[in-house]
């Protein structure tokens, strides 16, 4: 009997420590709606997917559709959240269940299966899959599903794609000829960069990455659908209506305000200034180099590198590379003057993001990062020129991500201490599920082609500058 009763006392315990442990989350923020009073936590837990096109780092900065709804609708009730990293929405539907997260800020498909389990809020999204293909020429556009007849289609081999276009070949009467592709090395963006290219001429995506991509790579036509709509909205436990009242009524009242994230992500053209220049940098060929001049602000690259002991013509090349020497740009993700520098960045070494526009102090902050990039790989990559590609892919990307492809090199037989062919390739890898969700990545998805470019035009440059100065 003393057995029983002291286990019946220890279940007591435990039931008053977890209860204290969920109590022991703030909850000081009240809000009314229609005379309905609201408690809300003053850090929400928010289950993200790690994607291009809900969460993501971008030069050290979170990003993404989702994240940004996320941010505002937080920053409006005077919220905190912390983002929770999901590897699928079936796993964050039991993270509600189990009262680890609040909210599923991802699209959560509208379907029997997860309504019974969650309650569906917040921004309603629809999808489905359409067809990729280019807009010129014209006399080969596929109008019609059934102009496939006879035509070439390349998916992801073991993909909903794959299955769709079988069933939609069958639903046809046959004729359409589907050419699958491994999904293990191959991702939506290498499709669609494949159809932009004229690799091949007709693929199969979702919808919203297909619309994505057209920031990235302008003239394509994503405008035949070949699937039937799919409708996702985000989701809170069943006991939360609070938290999805809070959430129905900003995102119907704002709507009209926060179009600007939607064009942000799936409108605004993606194509940085160094993805314009030629690869053999034939406008440079037109520079005089009169006095060995490379260009205005010489005297600022001079003195910040002999300051902090970098060439001041790799500064002038990152600068060349990043903005043609134009201190008034300012790119789609907010970076910043003539070295395209992120607000976070020049935060986090006392200037404001404005001033961002003043070359000097621009390139101070630079050359500072530089300086702190050189600091995190001096004793993880031993040659100092093999160092340089590092730190420059870092500046182009942010650190964590190359850190990841280092890893990802070592477990996978690439050499960590090489750029070329080795941790380049590694940070390819990250632009694909199978690797950016690998238990050693820490930083998630990375567009890792646009740093590799980065950091090819940025040598290229500065051994041009060198030869002539």
């Amino acid at each position: 009997m003393n057995h029983l009763k002291s286990f019946s006392i220890f279940l007591t315990i435990i039931a008053f420590l977890m209860s204290s442990c969920q109590c022991g989350r703030k909850k000081g923020h009240h809000i009314d709606l229609d005379g309905m009073h609201i408690e809300l936590p003053d850090t929400l837990r928010v289950g993200m997917l790690n994607s291009p096109t809900t969460y993501f780092d971008y030069r050290g900065t979170p990003m993404g559709y989702d994240y940004e709804l996320m941010s505002r609708f937080s920053k409006f009730y005077g919220l905190q959240f912390k983002v929770v990293v999901g590897g699928n929405i079936a796993e964050m539907i039991e993270w509600l269940d189990e009262g680890k997260i609040d909210i599923v800020a991802s699209p959560v498909p509208v379907t029997a299966e997860f309504q019974d389990r969650a309650l569906l809020c917040g921004p309603r999204n629809v999808s489905n899959q359409v067809l990729v293909q280019k807009t010129e020429p014209k006399d080969s556009i596929v109008a019609d599903v059934t102009d496939l007849v006879g035509r070439e289609v390349t998916v992801q081999n073991d993909s909903k794609y794959l299955y769709r276009m079988q069933n939609l070949n069958e639903e046809i009467g046959g004729g359409i000829k589907i050419t699958p592709l491994s999904k293990d090395t191959i991702s939506d963006d290498d499709l669609l960069s494949m159809v932009w290219k004229g690799a091949i001429a007709l693929t199969v995506v979702d919808s919203d990455v297909a619309e994505a991509a057209l920031s990235y790579y302008p003239g394509l036509d994503i405008s035949v659908k070949i699937s039937l709509d799919q409708y996702s909205r985000w989701a809170v436990s069943p006991n939360a209506k609070g938290i999805a009242n809070a959430l129905d009524r900003w995102f119907a009242d704002e709507k009209d305000n926060i179009s600007d994230v939607y064009s942000k992500y799936y409108r605004l053209s993606k194509l940085e200034f160094f993805e314009s220049l030629p690869d053999g940098f034939e406008d440079l060929r037109t520079m005089t180099f009169a006095n060995g001049k490379i260009s205005p602000y010489d005297n600022i690259f001079k003195a910040a590198g002999k300051k902090y002991g970098l060439d001041w013509r790799l500064i002038a090349a990152i600068a060349y590379v990043e903005s043609h020497f134009d201190a008034d740009v300012k790119s789609w993700a907010g970076a910043m003057g003539i070295m395209q520098v992120m607000p976070r960045t020049a935060t986090s070494h006392g200037y404001s993001p404005q001033e961002m526009m003043n070359p000097t102090k621009c390139v101070d902050v630079a050359v500072k990062t530089l300086a702190d990039l050189n600091s995190i790989f001096e004793n993880k990559i031993s040659d100092p020129e093999e160092r340089e590609n590092f730190i420059l892919a870092s500046y182009n990307s942010g650190p964590g991500h190359v850190l990841d492809a280092i890893a990802l090199a070592e477990k996978y037989g690439l050499d960590p201490q090489k750029w070329d062919d080795n941790v380049e390739a590694a940070a390819i890898m990250k632009s694909k599920p199978a690797y950016y969700r690998d238990p050693v990545v820490k930083n998630g998805y990375f567009r890792g082609k646009e740093t590799i470019n980065f950091v090819h035009k940025v040598q290229s440059a500065y051994s041009y500058f060198k030869d002539r100065t």
